[in-house]
């Protein structure tokens, strides 16, 4: 019995150390988890094949009691993000058909909101159980993962400036870079626009509210949509309206799917049962109905002030994030340091090695590889990973503005101190780091400041900062322009406010030393 059990666990850390290498593979970018293209003889997404020692995940499940759904919110009515009880919180079309999916299974539902690009390889290194996001099926996203049945189909449109109905007419009058069509990253849209148009001006954005934010300002001629999502921003917004792409003639709709892992047929059979409910109680309808009257709900305030809530709670995870960066990036940065200075080879070299690859590397790339390659092996939330590595990655280049600082100092000081009977740690306590302080501190308040922008790129695994937040507005009022110049406004307030405090103390010291 504890053989077996003893095995089991060595299997599963093995899984999970291969789920790690998977992940930085995928975000180096030598293997890619999906790909969007679709290819003409595919005919849809098949039954999961029955591999031996596999198919548990549908018992994991409602052993834990939690169904972990992955979706990428921003793309209304289908998944976007609302304030209840301060606290955000995922709802539309995909959010009923996922909680009315736990409830058929008897289990409770863990929403976990990140960038649709990041979705796949979640479910891959088993972050997520199962994908709800309004995704497609398609021939390559089905070799790397499994689909359950459509839950529904909807044709493409485009979304335009009114009055230029005339000059644009269907997806012909974007070929050949007469003019420039907008789309979402990795979505069904962008493969459309690859695969099908001759020569296109394609522009990609993060989100579909930025791509009609490019509309709007002249980016971009068109936006290429689901009907239900294209007609519900040429609602909302004021001078634009909807023409029919006319890619149906030659573009097979395999409809939206649950994505889920791939030989797990006994989850997928589970799903497709469940659909079939769906379908025959029509539910998706009412589901829509439902989304666009929450959306009015919350767009049912005469001001942008009706949105403050949103803003204010961006702004207090903003801070959190920064703060906490801040403190342990200040400890690591310090110990990092040391070990940089200290003549014992080994740690200098593991102190040299650690700063120099973190800022060798994107910051964002280090959040997804903390977030679906760590944590998923030790269970994070979305913030732990966020501060995790956003402290780690502040922890090098404090290292570095601080060992700078103690090697400006005079030699002359530290012998001074090791002269009156202080060994190394002593003197650089009590005397070499309260001296290097003044100069480091323009430096160090640099990237005090810096950490606070910084912390926006944690969005991308769904914290709620104050990008997030405004994502979340932008999904509301289905504007983007006004959102971000709130925005922005209330990161210059922040950090301009951070700036002068640190100026205040920058300035007693000066006098202190003088």
């Amino acid at each position: 019995m504890f053989t077996k059990a003893k095995k089991s666990k060595q299997k599963n850390w093995a899984l999970k150390c291969v789920h790690l290498v998977t992940v930085m593979l995928v975000l180096l970018g030598i293997i890619s988890p999906a790909k969007q293209a679709l290819a003409s003889e595919w005919t849809g997404p098949e039954a999961a094949a029955v591999v031996e020692g596999e198919d548990t995940l549908l018992s994991e499940i409602q052993t834990r009691g939690v169904l972990k759904v992955g979706t990428a919110s921003g793309y209304s009515p289908y998944e976007f993000t609302v304030l209840k009880d301060g606290q955000n919180e995922v709802v539309g079309i995909d959010i009923f058909l996922a909680e009315y999916i736990a409830e058929k299974l008897g289990v409770q539902l863990e929403v976990v909101d990140m960038e649709f690009g990041s979705l796949i390889a979640s479910l891959e290194t088993g972050g997520i159980d199962m994908i709800i996001a309004g995704m497609g099926a398609t021939e390559e996203r089905d070799e790397s993962i499994d689909f359950s049945d459509s839950y529904e189909k909807s044709g493409q449109s485009i979304v335009i400036r009114e009055g230029e109905e005339n000059e644009i007419v269907d997806y012909t009058s974007f070929e050949n870079g007469e003019h420039t069509i907008a789309v979402s990253e990795a979505t069904l849209q962008e493969s459309y626009v690859n695969d099908y148009f001759e020569n296109p001006d394609l522009l990609v954005m993060r989100k579909s509210g930025d791509a009609i934010a490019a509309l709007i300002s002249g980016q971009a001629d068109g936006v290429l949509l689901d009907d239900a999502v294209a007609g519900a921003n040429a609602a909302e917004n004021d001078g634009l309206t909807v023409v029919d792409s006319n890619l149906d003639g030659f573009v097979e709709d395999q409809g939206k799917s649950i994505g889920l892992p791939e030989n797990e047929p006994s989850l997928q059979n589970a799903v497709n049962e469940i659909l079939v409910d769906v379908q025959d109680q029509n539910l998706i309808e009412t589901w829509t109905e439902a989304s666009f009257d929450i959306i009015a709900g919350e767009q049912s305030g005469s001001s942008w002030l009706t949105y403050w809530p949103y803003f204010w709670d961006g702004i207090k995870t903003t801070l959190l994030i920064a703060a906490v960066s801040i403190f342990f990036g200040m400890i690591l940065g310090i110990i990092l340091a040391l070990m940089r200075l200290t003549n014992n080879p080994i740690l200098k070299a593991l102190a040299g090695f650690y700063i120099e690859f973190v800022r060798g590397t994107p910051l964002m790339i280090q959040v997804l590889f903390m977030f679906l390659g760590v944590g998923s092996i030790f269970g994070w939330s979305t913030l732990t990973a966020g501060l995790v590595s956003v402290s780690m990655n502040s922890g090098a280049y404090i290292a570095e503005i601080i060992r700078g600082g103690v090697q400006s100092v005079d030699k002359g000081q530290s012998e001074a101190a090791r002269s009156l009977g202080l060994n190394y740690w002593q003197t650089m306590r009590k005397v070499v780091f309260p001296q290097s302080l003044r100069s480091i501190w323009p430096s160090l308040g640099n990237e005090f400041i810096t950490l606070i922008k910084e912390s926006s790129i944690v969005s991308t695994i769904g914290v709620a900062e104050l990008t997030f937040q405004t994502r979340a507005v932008t999904g509301l009022t289905y504007q983007a322009v006004v959102p971000l110049f709130i925005s922005m406004v209330i990161y210059f307030i922040m950090t301009y406010a951070l700036s002068q405090l640190l100026n205040v103390y920058e300035r007693k010291m000066n006098k202190k030393y003088a």
